[in-house]
């Protein structure tokens, strides 16, 4: 990260200084007492070439941040947003439909909410073909392996997690991913209605991908699903009106 970047280095410039200062050529009549005073150097020095080493091997940078689209996309790109200024990542990749007209869409207000951080088009990465959980984790990856990412942090709510790992554990196993990309997990709030949608959620995904990403099938009963648990998740989400 960004500021792990500048402590590191700053370690590392005092480990150089206080080496610097045990090695005194000048000599004095008390040579035990410089001995002392340098060998207190020499171990400042040692100190903080260490505490720079352990500061630059850290965790290191993430590839890119996926911020995928959805309900609760403000929450997910302010999770986004503290990881991403925080130096945590090279890129951030906005996941969702675009709409017509474009201003209407998700996507454009995620971008409008980055664009208030400072953050600049070029930092951004748009994936603006997604409408589900399944298209989200497909299509962004389809983006971020021409970029060579590895390390993908994903914000958003616990159970909508589980849903991405599923699906990108089911795209390892045919060969759509390497075996060597990693998901870190950007965790958001989760209420009760989200915990109950993802749930269902979660178990209708495993039912729909039990036979591999490429023969994912929506049974007849997917769409009623959908709609009910939707409808109950959007009134968890709704403030009680004032009297």
């Amino acid at each position: 990260m960004r500021h792990k970047f500048g402590l590191g280095f700053l370690s590392l410039i005092i480990s150089i200084i206080s080496l610097a200062f045990s090695f005194n050529p000048t000599l004095t009549g008390n040579v035990i007492g410089t001995n002392v005073n340098t060998s207190y150097f020499y171990f400042i020095s040692l100190v903080f070439f260490i505490l720079s080493i352990l500061i630059f091997t850290s965790r290191k940078t993430l590839d890119a941040i996926i911020i995928p689209g959805g309900q609760e996309k403000q929450e997910r790109t302010e999770r986004a947003v503290k990881e991403y200024l925080g130096g945590g990542a090279n890129i951030l990749l906005i996941s969702g439909r675009i709409d017509k007209p474009i201003k209407t869409s998700e996507i454009y207000s995620t971008y409008k909410r980055l664009r208030s951080y400072g953050i600049k088009p070029g930092e951004m990465v748009v994936e603006g073909k997604s409408a589900n959980t399944l298209e989200n984790v497909l299509f962004s990856l389809e983006k971020l392996k021409k970029r060579g990412a590895h390390d993908v942090g994903i914000a958003s709510n616990p159970t909508h997690l589980d849903r991405f790992e599923y699906v990108i554990k089911k795209a390892k196993e045919e060969g759509i991913v390497d075996k060597d990309f990693r998901v870190h997990r950007l965790e958001t709030s989760e209420t009760a209605g989200q915990w109950i949608y993802g749930v269902v959620s979660n178990w209708l995904y495993e039912y729909e991908l039990r036979h591999g990403l490429k023969n994912a099938e929506k049974p007849w009963f997917h769409k009623p699903i959908k709609k009910v648990i939707d409808y109950f998740s959007r009134k968890a989400r709704e403030k009680p009106k004032e009297k």
